[in-house]
Parts: C-alpha cells; sequence; structure tokens
C-alpha cells in the first residue's frame, strides 16, 4: 500500500537528512516513528579478516593485559623488562603494518611512535 502526503520542499529535504544520518530510508524513518519506535539501523556485514591476523592481534593483546593486570596489582616490573616487552610488541605491530598494508617502511616508522621516541630503530634492540 502507498501512503502520500504534502510537504514542503524544505520539510522532505530535512526529513531525508535526518533518515540518511541515522542509515535508514524515509520510509522507514516515518514508519518507525509514526509506530512510536526509533528507526532502526540496517545490520551491516562484518568485514572479512584474515585468521591469522586475528591471532596475531589476540596474541599481542593478551601481552599487552598481561603487562597491565601487573601494572594494577602494584606487582613490581623491572623497568627494563617492561621496556623490552613493549618495545617488542611495538615491533610486531609494525610488522602486522607492513605486512597488511602496501606503504613504504619510512611511512611506517612514522606511524609506530614508540620505537622512535624511545630512539632505537626496528633492526636494534631497544634501550635498556
Amino acid at each position: 500500500m502507498r501512503v502520500e502526503i504534502r510537504t514542503t520542499p524544505q520539510d522532505k529535504a530535512r526529513w531525508q537528512a535526518l533518515a540518511e544520518s541515522r542509515g535508514v530510508s524515509l520510509s522507514d524513518l516515518v514508519r518507525a516513528l509514526l509506530d512510536g519506535q526509533r528507526p532502526r539501523r540496517p545490520r551491516r556485514e562484518a568485514p572479512s579478516v584474515d585468521p591469522a591476523l586475528l591471532r596475531e592481534l589476540a596474541r599481542l593483546g593478551n601481552n599487552l593485559n598481561q603487562l597491565a593486570r601487573a601494572a594494577n596489582r602494584q606487582e613490581p616490573v623491572p623497568a627494563a623488562a617492561l621496556l623490552v616487552r613493549l618495545i617488542a610488541i611495538d615491533r610486531e605491530l609494525a610488522a602486522l603494518r607492513r605486512a597488511y598494508t602496501r606503504a613504504d617502511p619510512e611511512a611506517e616508522d612514522a606511524a609506530s611512535p614508540g620505537a622512535a621516541e624511545l630512539g632505537s630503530s626496528p633492526g636494534e634492540p631497544g634501550p635498556c
């Protein structure tokens, strides 16, 4: 069934913009509002992710969680050991970025603030 209403071009443009900002069609917006509901955004499909990349990121996340847990429990962690682990994580993330993007290596080093701030280059150990 089709329902038509009369409105000004300005109101229609405003309603259309509202619908677009919520990720729904104008028809869906009007139906939801008339039914006293909030318009629902259409579900997006999850992007496909390389399982190996996902596993590697999960492993790095686990390493960071272990460091955070130790810090939150106020366990004594030698600064040098902490720094070595953080530099290793930073390098692994940089390697993942290089493996999954086609950016040049100089751009990657600039995108990895940890190594630059600590004064280490990718091939040499960090300060300990």
